[in-house]
């Protein structure tokens, strides 16, 4: 600052003294060009006197924060020294938060009435027999509108933790309807935090997410999961997910290569239909009560609902391995999973029936079974930036929680024991983007369980030598195409209908109506044909389907 005070000051006296010679030299007519320089100078003269100023008040500030140094340096030699006053540094300095999500207005219309909303079920679309059948369905709905928050902070140029939360409404309260306010609950999508660490390539995810058994668009990291298009909250059959708690782990080994390792947490779905031998939490056909299912009590069934939920005792195991060789994302995968259930075995049994009084008394046991799955997926470029094909499937016993379709699991043994069900699922599908902004898309799918049965030994209600267990020969479907008043009363209808396979063919879009300062607004259609076939019967082996055409309007604010 001395330099430049010293060069303006130069500059100042060096004009003073050419002054009286330029104006004994110039004309007149160089009057002009004095002035001109003479309020240069004053300028000049202003600024060295805000300058000098600006010197003086650092130098008291100098001053006061040596005075203050000295005072502490000489309490700390005194040993009285006191932590000097800080402002406390806020969290807000130190994390960035992301806002994400959108509102949504979107309406659902199915040819069949499955009494449902947004997110169809699949294994739900009515048979002929029904009233239902022959009903169509329509629901306008904001539902799927969806908050999000990621909060990221760096520990340092080599750590960062995370967290992220996601909600949306399509969660159903005790009085959640359509008739006035609606009053629809909200839902928890994620919840989880994640810690990443550059230098190890390491990442560690706990919380509610994805699960691992779901495809990515590259690595294994969450947020970059590759999720079908769909306007369809629960996407198509064939479609591997789940979003529930977990603790993952996945370590790089270079650019190319990621491995993680997940536990999950375990529900399985327990066929209960005809021809089981134990509906429910009942009795077995060989006269044995099984206990594999209990209504919820504290934050699980309050509230006016009686939900069901399993005995599992440990969580689910998930294995993947990821491939980014430069072209295309590649993935292999396992699950175990572990099943069990408490079995009483009566000591009196009478024509194959245990008595259920307080003085028939047995021997309880749990009995403990294992189900298994192995599949893969690819993501691939075939135009980059313009046309993308993705493929997966999954193919185990006692896997079908993992596909969106959602067929049964396991079914009650002749020993009493949860058997798992042998399925495959897979699903292909096509991305377009014709220009920025537009997204078209086409996927198909399916889902498909094998029968698993057995003889039974002796049954109560059926007699000695029947099958018993899933897919079973025997089941009743004579009634599931003809329409009787039981349809419409809810009694018997003759119509076991064991969901053998369930198949599905979507198209849709999506277009940006506008993107800019202010946001962004989308609009998407959706067609969805679904496809709901039943195992070989007593009258055949009955099939239903529904047409469902989808529409939605989102905007997308942050």
């Amino acid at each position: 600052m001395r330099i430049k005070l010293l060069v303006l000051g130069g500059t100042c006296l060096g004009t003073l003294a050419l002054t009286p010679v330029l104006a004994a030299a110039q004309s007149s007519s160089d009057l002009a060009k004095i002035d001109r320089m003479q309020r240069q100078m004053e300028q000049l003269q202003e600024q060295i006197k805000t300058l000098r100023s600006e010197m003086t008040q650092a130098k008291k500030k100098a001053t006061e924060l040596e005075a203050v140094q000295g005072a502490y340096a000489a309490d700390v030699a005194r040993g009285t020294a006191k932590t000097p006053f800080l402002k406390a540094p806020s969290v807000m300095d130190h994390v960035k938060l992301t806002w994400g999500g959108f509102l949504a207005a979107e309406t659902v219309y199915r040819t069949r009435n499955e009494v449902a909303d947004m997110g169809s079920s699949f294994t739900g679309t009515p048979f002929p027999f029904s009233p239902l059948f022959n009903e169509s369905e329509f629901h306008g709905s904001a539902r799927q509108s969806r908050l999000s928050l990621l909060v990221e902070g760096a520990l340092d140029p080599r750590q960062t933790l995370a967290g992220y939360y996601e909600m949306d409404f399509l969660g159903v309260g005790v009085t959640s309807n359509y008739n006035q306010s609606n009053s629809w609950a909200p839902r928890l999508r994620h919840g989880y935090f994640t810690y990443d660490n550059s230098d190890w390539g390491f990442h560690f995810l706990a919380g509610q997410s994805w699960s691992l058994l779901t495809q990515n668009t590259v690595g294994i990291t969450p947020r970059k999961e590759n999720i079908p298009l769909t306007i369809e909250a629960n996407y198509l059959p064939g479609f591997e997910y789940t979003r529930n708690w977990q603790l993952r782990f996945v370590k790089e080994f270079g650019p190319m290569f990621s491995f993680g390792v997940s536990v999950e947490n375990p529900a399985e779905l327990v066929f209960t239909g005809a021809n089981t031998g134990a509906i429910g939490s009942g009795q077995n056909i060989n006269g044995s009560f099984v206990n594999f299912t209990n209504a919820g009590s504290s934050f699980l069934g309050q509230g006016g609902f009686a939900n069901n939920f399993n005995t599992d005792t440990f969580p689910d195991v998930i294995e993947k391995a990821a491939f980014d060789p430069g072209w295309g994302h590649y993935e292999v995968f396992g699950v175990q999973r572990f099943f069990n259930d408490n079995v009483f075995a009566c000591s009196i049994v009478v024509a194959g029936t245990c008595a259920a009084t307080a003085t028939n008394f047995g021997t309880a046991s749990e009995k403990a079974t294992f189900g298994w799955g192995v599949g893969g997926s690819v993501l691939l470029p075939i135009v980059p930036t313009f046309l993308d094909f993705t493929a997966e499937a999954l193919y185990g016993k006692g896997v079908g929680r993992y596909s969106a379709g959602q067929l049964s699991d396991v079914f009650v043994g002749p020993d009493g024991s949860l058997n798992p069900i042998t399925e495959l699922s897979a699903m292909a599908g096509f991305v377009a983007h014709p220009w920025a902004g537009t997204d078209i898309y086409a996927y198909g799918g399916f889902e498909r369980a094998d029968a698993n049965f057995f003889t039974g030994l002796s049954s109560s209600v059926t007699g000695t030598g029947n099958l018993f267990g899933f897919g079973v020969p025997t089941a009743n479907n004579l009634g599931c195409t003809i329409t009787t008043a039981a349809s419409f009363t809810g009694g018997a209808s003759n119509c076991a209908g064991i969901n053998k396979e369930l198949q599905s063919v979507t198209v849709g879009f999506w277009h940006n109506l506008y993107k800019g300062d202010y946001g962004r607004v989308a609009v998407g259609g959706q067609y969805e044909f679904i496809k709901r076939k039943t195992f070989d019967g007593v009258g055949g082996a009955p099939s239903t389907d529904d047409n469902i055409f989808l529409t939605s309007f989102r905007y997308y604010p942050f």
